[in-house]
């Protein structure tokens, strides 16, 4: 569900990432990308790159100036695989060349799965120049998709035709999320076909069954400073990264000045420790409440649905700094955080099952991963949340990716 980090980067790791077909250069490339999104961009340097791949330092420094510079090629060589799928679409249909696009990206993430960590959790840290040729590539990519499927559904709102692109974006992109795995051809055939459930989605007409949820109980809150630094620890581990926020930034930032600030914390760990352990709460009283509501299958996966959507934009602060900083947890952290993560994805993966009888196991655990992908993301997209209508969207989403279509 959430990529956390795994063990230190060490030489032994070499195995696991073994340099692709190419030039030296691209080889260097794919080496950095793993452990990047293994370990966290600021947990690698230039010299365990440099271990891993069995040259010197000095070597790789003459392939890249620096290891943003490889960073930055990581990032540009795969939106530059998305700019050229979406430029050779085939078909002869606008759902045709849809389809074909999506297949295009499914199949690139399918064989780069480390891709969608490093564009969710690493593109804060580009050179300024690199970050624009990134959003210059996404852009052309999304107007792209977003024209195709406003010809293929004319009375749709540009702004809703951008989410539903980046939904099944994000249905694509999921397969970072996690480690299960179908054979290639079949794997990028499931990923296609919830990507174009996406695409056809009735955003405003489909049925909600959400109104009957009672409110979640409260759970127990923190002293008011506790909670003012926390809240402001997330904005800024959000928009900055873990690494380049300090104590005093975040005293700062919640009012708090000089030495108090460790009398509530004892620094950034248990901050960030602080915020795991809100969202697990989170997570598992939703489970104890749905699956104590007594009702049936169906209807407990709706009423898990809406408590999902409602604990992301509840929390939405938390979440980030979640997904993105939690590979910065200690061991111990990032092991139990695992064990939980597998077990409450699992419980949906049941729930699903459940419904879908005829579902192979596999698909439906794919399809939660995805699901939860799905909201994540977009709820992080900032430009989505003022919709009126954004948290009963998300419900929509999920249950699309969740239930297919008859």
């Amino acid at each position: 569900m959430f990529a956390l980090g795994r063990r230190p980067v060490s030489r032994r790791t070499r195995a696991a990432a073994e340099p692709r077909s190419g030039t030296r250069r691209d080889q260097l490339a794919a080496i950095a990308a793993e452990l990047f999104a293994r370990h966290g961009y600021h947990n690698v340097s230039v010299s365990d790159i440099a271990a891993v791949a069995g040259v010197s330092g000095p070597a790789l420094y003459r392939h890249f100036r620096s290891k943003q510079a490889v960073l930055g090629h990581v990032m540009r060589a795969g939106l530059a695989e998305a700019v050229r799928v979406s430029d050779e679409q085939s078909g002869t249909g606008t759902d045709q060349r849809l389809r074909s696009i999506y297949a295009g990206l499914a199949a690139f993430m399918v064989r780069q799965p480390e891709f969608g960590v490093l564009w969710r959790r690493e593109r804060r840290h580009l050179a300024a120049e690199d970050a624009a040729a990134m959003r210059q590539q996404i852009g052309h990519v999304s107007s792209v998709v977003v024209g195709e499927l406003r010809r293929l559904r004319s009375d749709m709102s540009s702004a809703d035709a951008s989410m539903l692109s980046w939904a099944a974006l994000s249905v694509v992109g999921s397969i970072s999320d996690h480690r299960v795995r179908l054979p290639q051809a079949a794997f990028e055939k499931l990923l296609t076909a919830i990507a174009m459930d996406v695409l056809a989605a009735a955003l405003r007409s489909t049925p909600d069954h959400a109104g009957h949820r009672e409110p979640a109980a409260e759970l127990p809150a923190l002293d008011s400073r506790r909670e003012q630094l926390l809240a402001a620890a997330a904005r800024l581990f959000w928009d900055r990264g873990y690494h380049a926020v300090t104590m005093e930034e975040i005293g700062a930032a919640a009012g708090i000045a000089g030495p108090s600030i460790y009398g509530h914390f004892a620094g950034k760990s248990e901050l960030l420790q602080t915020a795991a352990n809100r969202i697990a709460a989170r997570l598992r009283q939703s489970t104890e409440e749905t699956s104590g509501a007594g009702l049936g299958e169906r209807e407990t996966l709706e009423l898990l649905i809406a408590s999902y959507v409602d604990m992301v934009l509840d929390n939405r602060d938390l979440l980030a700094a979640y997904f993105t900083e939690g590979h910065n947890l200690p061991e111990h952290d990032r092991v139990e955080f695992r064990r939980f993560q597998g077990t409450y994805a699992g419980y949906w993966a049941d729930l699903a099952g459940a419904v879908l009888p005829d579902c192979a196991e596999k698909e439906v655990r794919i399809r939660v991963h995805a699901a939860f992908a799905v909201v994540n993301d977009l709820a992080r997209t900032r430009r989505f949340s003022p919709h009126p209508d954004f948290a009963a969207q998300l419900r929509t989403l999920m249950r699309t990716v969740l239930l297919p279509p008859p």
